[in-house]
């Protein structure tokens, strides 16, 4: 953050591209590398399955974030999707079996490392602690550490320069044949230095800076294909945040990346409206709504921009932004200026990206972007995205391995978002941008990411390459209820305007996989896949409140929680207020996570492990699966899951107890996740956000799965992606994971 630091076959070597041998292992190398390996499952019997030959091409695998098996089948049955229809007659198709529960960072997690959940530790986006029933991320540890003394950095920085200054002076005192007059004059120089570091240092350097540490256990198989010198490049795979360096290869990382405030993706709002006398309102999805005051059209407000993690004061930093609106001509006009930057946008319109510049200290820094959107005039209205930090200078924390590989990547297409959750959902779900505005940055961004693996797919400077899109995801998230007639949210107007939305996004996965099989050579090989299906969602559950109504649960009194927002969660607000833990057997934190208030494991436990355990597991999982929807009979949980019959090789003490999996139609409330309590037990969701999949059961819930082999897909899941990649490259697959190599079918 500051300037100044921050018994098998030998497979033949691949021939690698010269341009990236300087940082590739030499082949003599490589080949030793490969022996060892080989070795050691010999040595160890049963700890690796042998392989044949590796294929003599190269790898491609496209992922696409939340493609659906259901809707993949039916736009292919259209001829909407040519180039995968034609990839499905060259080689094959098959749904894809998820994991449990069907999560994003779940999901990539187990494609990555060929485990469950369970041993790779990545079960839901969120988890708990222990001590505290607070709702962390799951997929990273935020910690700090000292930088350089710590809180003693101005003392003993001066105390070092006084003594430097007096070794100086007398130096140059015994030089000079003068040496009381040499030391009285680096005294003095000394003195004055030390006092200067002293009052200074303290505001000029940290004495902490912020760390992350990546959560996910188990090596991926690119990190096994680096150690064996095979080149890949890796492109925005979810849960990578913060990327591990691995031989041979480059790694930019995807969904986990915050953004400026170490959150998923906090917008900015602008407006005119009043906010109920509060300078900034937060919503519940994470945006900070700003009123703002016009006068002549003009006002001076603030961006928010990161949290201060390393001095303790002030605890944001808040650059000024000033504001002009003009609305004497035929469009109106807003002139924004930041940071000696100032850019006028049209009405309904985008901002080019604003380049930001956070100062804790002069010394310490931090760069970021943004862009702003004019939404309405009258009242007044801005909308600024998520500041991403500036790929053109990386991160304190960094967001590729090697770190200049992210840089690298700007001199090819230029300003790109670093964000791993990088599509704005959030404004949309909040009214404060419309759709036209979110599709519009829908394919700015994703058609950036396009343009960078054209680039990289040029250059050809790999073996394997792994390259994830997010859009088929969030467009379904939000655009949902224009395809479900029955949706509270369904507004036929607006189906009349984006009800292809998802389909057209589905057009862009196949458009993206029409230019990699045009590349491909007659030895290469093509894997396309999602990690998991997509369902409606008409009705929210809240599980605390189910809880508590049964008797599971008990609450100190009768009034409902406050509205959990994100910002608690990254803000560690206050959580559970209400509960009286000395008599609470069970509840819900994440996306269909159930724990037991177990003794010697929470921190206020009361359940009694063993037969009381077993006896309230059993009694939860009888109790939910009859729990019906009182206007409509239906039941709003499928399945109910003990964590030992989907997961092995699990900490206890971190895994859910059970796992609560909805039919189609209902999900897990936002305030559960977070572990909220609200009034009713089931609520209508009308929100745009009106497709979801995060507590949805499995078995209903498949992605898709191609190849341009023809392969045997019986039974295929996200899992098998580690050792038939293993495999295809010749390498031997270790005997721990879950997933089976895919052979081929004739």
């Amino acid at each position: 953050m500051t300037d100044a630091s921050l018994a098998f076959q030998d497979p033949p070597a691949p021939a690698f591209p010269s341009a990236r041998r300087s940082r590739r292992f030499p082949c003599r190398v490589r080949m030793g590398l490969l022996a060892a390996a080989f070795a050691l499952g010999a040595a160890f019997p049963g700890a690796v399955a042998a392989v044949g030959e590796p294929i003599p091409g190269k790898i491609y695998v496209l992922g696409f974030d939340g493609a659906d098996a259901h809707l993949t089948e039916k736009f292919m049955a259209e001829g909407r999707l040519p180039n995968l229809s034609r990839l499905r007659a060259q080689g094959c198709y098959a749904p894809l079996g998820t994991t449990t529960p069907p999560q994003t960072p779940v999901s990539w997690s187990s494609f990555a490392t060929g485990k469950n959940p369970g041993k790779n530790g990545i079960f839901d986006f969120l988890r708990r602690d222990l001590d505290t029933y607070q709702p962390d991320f799951a997929m990273y540890n935020i910690g700090e550490r000292q930088f350089l003394w710590g809180k003693n950095n101005h003392i003993l920085l001066a105390l070092g320069l006084l003594a430097i200054s007096l070794v100086l002076g007398l130096l140059f005192g015994a030089l000079a044949r003068r040496p009381a007059r040499g030391l009285t004059l680096a005294a003095g120089v000394g003195l004055v230095l030390a006092l200067a570091a002293f009052f200074g240092a303290r505001d000029l350097l940290p004495y902490r800076l912020p760390t992350v540490e990546n959560t996910r256990q188990g090596e991926t198989f690119w990190e096994v294909a680096g150690r064996a010198g095979i080149p890949a490049t890796v492109v925005r795979v979810p849960a990578t945040y913060p990327p591990r360096r691995f031989d041979a290869g480059d790694i930019l990382a995807g969904l986990g990346v915050p953004d400026i405030r170490g959150t998923f993706g906090t917008f900015s709002f602008y407006t005119t409206e009043a906010l109920a006398d509060r300078q900034d309102a937060n919503t519940e999805m994470g945006g900070k709504i700003i009123e703002v005051a016009l006068v002549d059209g003009e006002t001076d407000s603030y961006i928010f921009g990161p949290r201060n993690r390393v001095f303790d004061d002030p605890p944001d930093i808040l650059p000024p932004l000033h504001l002009k609106v003009d609305r004497s001509g035929d469009t109106p006009t807003v002139t924004v200026t930041v940071q000696d930057q100032t850019q006028t946008i049209p009405l309904g319109a985008w901002s080019d990206w604003v380049s930001l510049e956070f100062e804790f200290s002069p010394l310490v820094k931090l760069y970021g972007i943004s862009r702003f959107y004019f939404v309405s005039s009258e009242p007044f209205g801005l909308y600024m995205s998520a500041i991403n930090f500036d790929p053109h200078k990386p991160p304190p924390i960094p967001i590729s391995e090697p770190p200049e590989f992210g840089k690298d990547l700007t001199k090819k297409v230029g300003t790109y978002k670093t964000l791993g959750w990088s599509l704005d959902t959030w404004a949309l779900n909040e009214n404060r941008i419309d759709e036209k505005t979110f599709l519009e940055d829908v394919y700015s961004t994703e058609g950036k990411f396009a343009e960078i693996m054209d680039k990289l797919l040029d250059e050809g400077d790999f073996k394997l390459y792994v390259h994830v899109y997010e859009l088929t995801d969030r467009v379904a998230h939000v655009f949902w209820r224009l395809l479900d007639k029955d949706h509270p949210a369904y507004d036929p107007e607006l189906a009349a305007r984006y009800g292809d939305a998802i389909l057209n996004a589905y057009e862009f996965m196949d458009d993206i996989v029409g230019r990699v099989m045009k590349r491909l050579g007659p030895d290469d090989i093509l894997f396309v896949c999602s990690d998991h299906g997509f369902h409606t969602w008409r009705k929210s559950v809240n599980y605390n409140t189910w809880l508590v109504r049964n008797g599971y649960m008990t609450l100190k009194n009768n009034s409902p929680d406050t509205e959990k927002k994100l910002e608690d969660l990254f803000g560690q607000g206050q959580f559970w207020p209400n509960v009286d833990w000395s008599r609470t057997k069970a509840y819900a934190m994440g996306l269909g996570d159930i724990y037991i208030n177990l003794k010697g494991r929470e921190a206020k436990g009361i359940v009694e492990p063993g037969e009381e355990y077993e006896r309230i597991r059993t009694q939860l999982i009888a109790d939910l699966k009859r729990f019906q929807d009182p206007e409509t009979g239906a039941f709003p949980v499928r399945s109910v899951y003990r964590r030992e019959e989907v997961y092995s090789g699990y900490d206890p003490d971190l895994i859910p107890d059970l796992l609560a999996a909805n039919n189609p139609g209902y999900r897990v409330s936002w305030q559960t996740s977070l572990g909220g309590i609200p009034q009713n037990l089931l609520e209508i969701n009308d929100r745009k956000w009106s497709g979801d999949h995060c507590s949805l059961d499995p078995p209903i819930t498949k992605g898709i799965f191609f190849s341009s082999r023809k392969l045997r897909t019986e039974g295929v899941t996200i899992l098998d992606f580690f050792p038939t990649l293993l495999g295809d490259l010749g390498l031997p697959i270790p005997d721990d994971i879950d997933g089976k190599r895919l052979l081929p079918a004739d």
